[in-house]
């Protein structure tokens, strides 16, 4: 297993890498509450405003047509706010300062397996109890990514997660076996470019930005395993 490192000799921004993954999350926590409290509160509106039609159309001679079609409208809002307030609750930032890493990690699991009916096979080994916060973050969110790519991808209902440390190095490792794929080289930056590996391209630089590193070993027909080491003193 060849672990990547992407190059850090130019940074994004005069931000320290902490700062960086940090900052990310507070702009994350912003645009779920703009999300929750803008287009989500119009939808639900939206969809009183048609029931409120639905209603009074009850009292009147309208076609079949009209109320299966208002039917439908009716519907596809409720698809709709459904799936933002999973998108937002998949989204939404825990309270990664005042909580252990093993508890943020142990909830991740929780609500993936209560999201998709998926089981999760949880171990945990040595997990100190004083993280810094941007180690927090990284290993969250790569988590969050490698589940999230098994669900949609792997074409299984299980994963292993395995969360340790040592004196130096925290380490997670999430796999399965699933149809697995062709890993892409993400040293090439159209193939790093690519739609497909953008999650990929993702885990890889969260790890990198606080001097970590990041593996992938995959092969078609033989399941996927993620592998992230990350310094514990960043």
């Amino acid at each position: 297993m060849t672990y990547q490192t992407t190059d850090r000799s130019e940074p994004a921004s005069n931000l320290p890498p902490h700062r960086i993954l940090s900052v990310a999350e507070e702009e994350l926590a912003r645009i779920v509450l703009d999300i929750h409290d803008g287009p989500v509160q119009y939808l639900f509106t939206a969809l009183s405003l048609l029931t409120g039609v639905q209603n009074d159309l009850q009292e009147t001679e309208a076609s079949p047509e009209m109320v299966a079609r208002l039917a439908q409208v009716g519907m596809l809002l409720e698809s709709s706010l459904y799936e933002i307030k999973y998108f937002l609750g998949t989204f939404r930032p825990p309270e990664f300062r005042h909580r252990s890493l093993r508890s943020i990690i142990e909830s991740m699991v929780v609500q993936h397996e209560e999201w998709t009916g998926a089981t999760v096979h949880l171990e945990t080994d040595h997990v100190p109890e004083d993280v810094p916060l941007a180690v927090k973050i990284a290993l969250y969110r790569v988590l969050q990514e490698a589940l999230s790519n098994a669900n949609r991808h792997a074409g299984v209902d299980e994963e292993w997660v395995r969360l340790w440390s040592d004196d130096q190095w925290i380490y997670l490792e999430v796999a399965d076996d699933g149809r697995g794929f062709e890993p892409p080289n993400l040293n090439d930056p159209i193939e790093a470019e690519r739609e497909a590996h953008i999650g990929l391209r993702g885990m890889r630089e969260r790890a990198a930005l606080i001097g970590g590193r990041f593996a992938l070993d995959s092969s078609p027909g033989k399941g996927t395993k993620i592998s992230v080491a990350i310094p514990l003193l960043v």
